[in-house]
Order: structure tokens, then sequence, then C-alpha cells
């Protein structure tokens, strides 16, 4: 039996805009729910241990619908965790490459001392260790978080503030480390006065091009 005409329009009549909206408010604070729980649970039982069936069970969210905007484990965790960290903060000239460096190093220090990095970071490191799906996603994420920098101290070169053999990865990795090594290692003050100045000092004493 054909549908009435009424049937058909019906079905071809979209949704009211207000409609819409809320639906994907919903979605949006659905997806949220999982990302944030995936967050919780990394630091809680580490990478491994996590499953659709626990991350489900924590936020209160269908398998299916978590099954509906992530494919498994590895990229749900990945974007939890981009997600937490938020976008690369702006970069703002301060002037020389020094004042520019210590801008840069004293907002990275903060970025770190956020509890999210040293209570998930462990884990995403065991991730890209033993899972195939990690691999290269923290030294690209690295790469994407330090291109200011990497910019900054290229622009320095050229102008002739730093020697014309200074490497730039290196300097990037001295003064990143330092900091990583207290997050990971030590858990000593990323914050501690003076610390960054010091290190900053440190390399330009060796790259800084002399008048």
């Amino acid at each position: 039996m054909k549908p009435q005409k009424s049937e058909v329009l019906e079905k071809k009549m979209p949704e009211p805009s207000g409609k819409r909206a809320r639906k994907t408010t919903q979605m949006m604070r659905t997806k949220q729910a999982v990302l944030d729980t995936v967050v919780e649970l990394l630091s809680e039982i580490g990478y491994r241990a996590i499953t659709i069936e626990i991350i489900s069970q924590r936020c209160g969210v269908a398998r299916s619908t978590i099954y509906r905007h992530w494919k498994n484990i590895p990229e749900l965790t990945i974007d939890a965790f981009d997600s937490a960290i938020g976008d690369t903060p702006e970069f703002p000239e301060q002037g020389d490459v020094r004042s520019n460096l210590v801008f840069l190093y004293r907002q990275f220090g903060k970025s770190l001392s956020r509890s999210i990095w040293g209570r998930v970071l462990p884990s995403l490191i065991e991730a890209s260790h033993n899972d195939p799906k990690f691999e290269n996603y923290l030294s690209s994420m690295a790469n994407v978080r330090r291109q200011n920098a990497r910019e900054m101290l290229q622009r320095a070169k050229s102008k002739g503030e730093l020697k014309p053999e200074a490497n730039v990865e290196w300097i990037l990795d001295t003064l990143s480390g330092a900091l990583y090594h207290r997050l990971l290692i030590t858990g000593t003050a990323l914050d501690e006065p003076g610390l960054v100045d010091w290190l900053i000092d440190s390399v330009l004493s060796t790259t800084l091009q002399k008048d």
C-alpha cells in the first residue's frame, strides 16, 4: 500500500533548527563526557587496562554510541588527550630571542604543571611503546606544540641574533627535555624561581651571536 501524501511530506520536512541545535549540543556533551572519562581512566588504571566496556560503565554512555564516534581505543585516547591539553597557545613576540624564549618556556612550564600532563602522559608513553596505532603520535604532537619556538629561533638566526651554526632542534630538546625530566622523573617543581631563566641563559651562552 502506498503511503499517504501527508506521510511523504512529513518524511521530507526538515527538522526545526532549534531541534537540530539541541541534538548537536547533546551529542557534543555526550562526546565530551566520554573524552573526560578516558582521561580519568588513563590516570587511574593506565592505557592497557582501558576497554570500551569500562568507559561505558563509568560515564553511562552506551557502547554503541561510543563506537559511532570512535573506531577503537587508540583513536579515542588520542582524541581525549588532544581535547584535554587544548590548542597550542598563541605566541606574541616579546622582542629579542632571550625574552621570547623566557616567555615561551614559562608558558610551557605552566602547561606541563597542569595535572593532566603529569597524570596522563606516562600512559601515552606506555601506549607509544606497545601499540602500533600510536606510532609517531607523541613525536608529532611534540613537533606541533614546539613549532612556535622553532619558527622564532629560525627568525633569530636570520636576523643574526643566533650564530649561523646554532642547532635549533638541539636548543628545543635541551630546554623542553629539562622540564619533561622534572615532570616525569624527579617530580620537582616546574615553576621553581629562576629555573627557566638559567636554562635559557645556559643555552644562549653557546649559541647567542656576540656583538
